[in-house]
C-alpha cells in the first residue's frame, strides 16, 4: 500500500474520530437539557432528613402493633406526642425480663406519665390472651403497653434476644439500645436521663 493511502486512511480515521467524540458531546448536553426540563430539584433541611435504622441517632422503623386491649397502636403516633418511648422485646417465659419488669416495677411509678414504655413480644406464638395475663403480674407497670409481636417488626429490629431495648428521645432518634436485664438503678438512670434530655 502507498505511502500516500496510508496517510489518507490514518487522516480518514482520526477525522472519523473527532466527529464521533462531536456528536458524544453535543447528545451529552442536548440529554441534559431534555433531563432538567422534566425534572425538578425539591429541597429538605437537613434536619428534616433522618437516616431510619437501629444504631445511636437513627429514626426507629415504625410499626403498627395490637394491644392486650385490642387497640392499634403505632410508633410514631406516640413518637408525636414528644415523649420519649422505651421500646422493650420479651417474652413471657423469658426469666431475665421477668427480673427487668420486677426492677422496672419499683421505679416505674415515678415516671409513668413522662414516658411511654412498649412491651413487644418476640415470641409469635404468645397470644394476647397470655400476654394480658403475664401483664397483670406486674400491677405497677398497668400504664406500659404490652402488645403481640410481628415477623416484620423483629425483622425491621433485628431482633434474636428478649430484653432488647431501644430508648427513643423527644426528637424521635434511638439515643440508647442495649440487651439485657437492667436492675432497679439502670432502670432508674436510663428513665432520668430521657425525662431530662
Amino acid at each position: 500500500m502507498p505511502k500516500i493511502t496510508r496517510k489518507l486512511n490514518a487522516s480518514y480515521f482520526l477525522v472519523a474520530i473527532i466527529i464521533l467524540l462531536l456528536a458524544l458531546v453535543i447528545y451529552e448536553f442536548s440529554s441534559k437539557g431534555k433531563l432538567e426540563e422534566k425534572s425538578t430539584t425539591v429541597y429538605q433541611n437537613l434536619n428534616q432528613v433522618q437516616v431510619i435504622g437501629t444504631r445511636v441517632g437513627q429514626a426507629p422503623s415504625d410499626f403498627v402493633a395490637i394491644t392486650t386491649e385490642g387497640k392499634l397502636v403505632r410508633l410514631y403516633d406516640l413518637i408525636e406526642r414528644k415523649k420519649p418511648v422505651i421500646v422493650y422485646f420479651m417474652a413471657t417465659w423469658c426469666p431475665w425480663c421477668a427480673k427487668d419488669y420486677a426492677a422496672l416495677s419499683k421505679v416505674y411509678k415515678k415516671y409513668e406519665n413522662n414516658i411511654t414504655f412498649i412491651s413487644i413480644s418476640l415470641d409469635l406464638s404468645e397470644d394476647f390472651i397470655e400476654l394480658k395475663e403475664y401483664r397483670k403480674k406486674y400491677p405497677e407497670l398497668q400504664k406500659t403497653i404490652f402488645a403481640q409481636g410481628k415477623e416484620e417488626i423483629l425483622i425491621d429490629y433485628g431482633i434474636t434476644k428478649t430484653t432488647t431495648k431501644y430508648a427513643i428521645g423527644r426528637n424521635g432518634t434511638i439515643i440508647y439500645r442495649t440487651i439485657g436485664a437492667f436492675d432497679e438503678e439502670q432502670w432508674e438512670a436510663l428513665l432520668d436521663k430521657l425525662v431530662n434530655e
